[in-house]
């Protein structure tokens, strides 16, 4: 060989042009791997030496491949989370704004057909059987009515604000059975806590039975009942009441689903029996239409 150009560490004979790659291939180790037919050695091979503390010091240190990610990285993906999150929120929060937004208008837009605010009738059909506390000898039913078909009737009589647009409504009847003593008069009164709602107005509709009061009056802040005077032409076993209404304000508000109403009938003395009211269909199926999805939409998002 020719020594001219051996490089400082005396590692190969390299001529004085050899470039540096040359020199630093043409090691012992790699004259060795050349003759055993090994291919050479990267560059990752050749510059990894590191001492013992070296290599602690490094596996110490987080790295994308040993610890997830640097702490930088840590922190980056920490706040690329938190705002996926906040976005993710925020889509939630108008589909369940826009979902109400919806209902609203649709209550709106449904209620439009009808000029009433909110209507309410008894629970369920009320036997009367005689044997009630004070029941001189009444026999007959206490009668719910369909809504919101009752309030597009004819009304036939009137007293005080009987505006169904701006103001609750609840509509009953009464029909007396066979070997029923006479009745004269009908009251009604809702009761709701914390403060008992105050009747407004009362009619009756040319619809329903055969019987239209002789008189109506309301008790606005005194008695907080409607009365239905049968003075003159009493009620008679076998005879059902026109269809009965009261009003209560504010619309939306001065009753609930669930509210007892006492209803007085008198036969010469007075007696009482109670039911509760349930709001119309109409409202019933858009209230729990809206529930319905408003859970969807949160059984979706979880």
């Amino acid at each position: 060989w020719s020594w001219e150009g051996v490089h400082s560490s005396g590692y190969a004979p390299l001529g004085k042009d050899a470039p540096m790659t040359d020199w630093m291939q043409s090691t012992p180790s790699a004259r060795l791997r050349s003759q055993l037919g090994m291919p050479k050695a990267s560059s990752d091979q050749r510059f990894t030496r590191t001492t013992d503390d070296q290599k602690k010091e490094q596996a110490m240190k987080p790295t994308r491949t040993r610890a997830g990610a640097t702490e930088r990285n840590e922190s980056r993906q920490t706040r690329r989370s938190l705002r996926s999150s906040c976005a993710l929120n925020l889509r939630r929060a108008a589909i369940t704004v826009s979902l109400a937004a919806g209902l609203f208008l649709a209550g709106i837009l449904a209620g439009s057909s009808s000029v009433h605010a909110l209507a309410y009738t008894l629970a369920a059909p009320l036997a009367i059987t005689g044997s009630e506390p004070g029941n001189p000898g009444v026999i007959g039913t206490l009668l719910p009515l369909g809504l919101p078909s009752t309030l597009g009737g004819t009304v036939a009589m009137t007293t005080g604000t009987t505006d169904f647009a701006t103001h609750d409504v609840i509509v009953f009847a009464l029909s007396l059975s066979s070997g029923s003593t006479d009745v004269d008069e009908v009251g009604l009164g809702a009761l709701s806590n914390p403060m008992i709602p105050n009747p407004m107005g009362a009619g009756a509709f040319a619809e329903g039975g055969t019987e239209l009061p002789d008189s109506i009056s309301v008790g606005s802040f005194t008695t907080l009942k409607a009365a239905f005077s049968y003075a003159t032409n009493a009620l008679t076993a076998g005879e059902t009441t026109r269809n009965l209404f009261v009003t209560y304000s504010p619309a939306g508000t001065a009753l609930a689903e669930g509210n007892t109403v006492n209803i007085s009938i008198s036969s010469g003395t007075n007696f009482t029996v109670q039911s509760t009211l349930v709001p119309e269909p109409g409202t019933a199926l858009l209230v729990g239409s809206g529930l319905a999805l408003l859970a969807l939409r949160r059984k979706e998002a979880l």
